[in-house]
C-alpha cells in the first residue's frame, strides 16, 4: 500500500511516519510512505497513484480541505483521512470525500482503528457485481458505480454515475446479493446504495446527484436502523 502524508511540520510528517511504519511492522503489511510538506509537492507528484492521504487540515495558509477536494477528482480511488489538532474542523471536511477525521494526539492509539476503516473500503472496491443485461450482454459493476435499483413493471432499472440498465431480476433477488450494510430497500420499488445518500428527509432520500427516492411507510422502520447501521461504519 502506498500512502501520502501531507503535512507542513516535518517534525509531525516524520512521527505520522513512524506510527504509519510500526503498525505496518505490526500487522505484517506492507506500506510504502510519501511525505509532502507543501501543497506543490503533492500537485507535482507523478508517480503511481497514492491509495490514502494522511491529509492536515492547515497547511501554512493553504487549506488542507481544498486540497482533499482536488485529490478526490485526481484519484477517484485516493482514500483522505484527515489529521488535525482541532476538533472545530469536523464539521467543515464533509463537502470533501473523506474516510476518517482523527485528532494527532490521539493518531497512535487509533492506528488500528484508521487502518481498519481504510482496509475496508478497499474490500468494498474489490467487490464486483455482474448483471445479465436485458439484450444478451453482462455487466461488471463495483458498488460505488451503483447509486439505486428501480423495479418498473417487469424490468428492473440499475442507475449508475456513468449509465442506466435494464435487467429481469426482482428486487429481492438483486438485495441477496448485495452488502446488507451499504444498500438499503426503502420501498417495493427501490434499492439504495446509502454512499449515494447526500440527506435522509421525512419520507425520502436525497442522493448526491440530487435525485429523490421515496421511503415507503412500510420500510421506514427497516431504513431508519440501515441508516444508523451505514451511519456507525462512518462515525471517524
Amino acid at each position: 500500500m502506498r500512502v501520502g502524508i501531507c503535512d507542513d511540520d516535518v517534525k509531525w510528517c516524520q512521527k505520522a511516519e513512524e506510527i504509519i511504519k510500526e503498525y505496518g511492522k505490526k500487522t505484517d503489511m506492507e506500506i510504502e510512505t510519501l511525505c509532502f510538506t507543501q501543497e506543490e509537492e503533492l500537485n507535482r507528484y507523478t508517480g503511481d497513484p497514492l491509495s490514502v492521504i494522511f491529509m492536515d487540515v492547515e497547511l501554512g495558509e493553504k487549506s488542507g480541505i481544498d486540497l482533499a477536494g482536488q485529490v478526490n477528482k485526481r484519484w477517484k480511488n485516493c482514500q483522505i483521512v484527515y489529521l488535525t489538532n482541532y476538533l472545530n474542523y469536523a464539521t467543515e471536511i464533509y463537502h470533501t470525500a473523506h474516510t476518517f477525521f482523527v485528532l494527532k494526539e490521539q493518531f497512535q492509539d487509533r492506528i488500528g482503528e484508521v487502518f481498519g476503516k481504510i482496509l475496508h473500503i478497499l474490500e468494498q472496491k474489490s467487490e464486483r457485481l455482474v448483471f445479465s443485461v436485458i439484450g444478451g450482454k453482462e455487466i461488471v459493476l463495483a458498488p460505488e458505480d451503483i447509486l439505486y435499483f428501480e423495479r418498473r413493471g417487469r424490468t428492473t432499472k440499475i442507475v449508475t454515475v456513468w449509465g442506466d440498465y435494464e435487467i429481469w431480476d426482482k428486487l429481492r433477488d438483486v438485495m441477496e446479493r448485495l452488502s446488507e450494510i451499504d444498500f438499503v430497500r426503502c420501498h417495493n420499488s427501490y434499492i439504495v446504495y446509502m454512499p449515494a445518500v447526500k440527506e435522509m428527509e421525512k419520507g425520502y432520500f436525497i442522493l448526491k446527484n440530487d435525485t429523490k427516492i421515496i421511503i415507503s411507510r412500510s420500510h421506514i422502520k427497516a431504513v431508519k436502523s440501515a441508516f444508523m447501521r451505514w451511519a456507525l461504519t462512518q462515525i471517524s
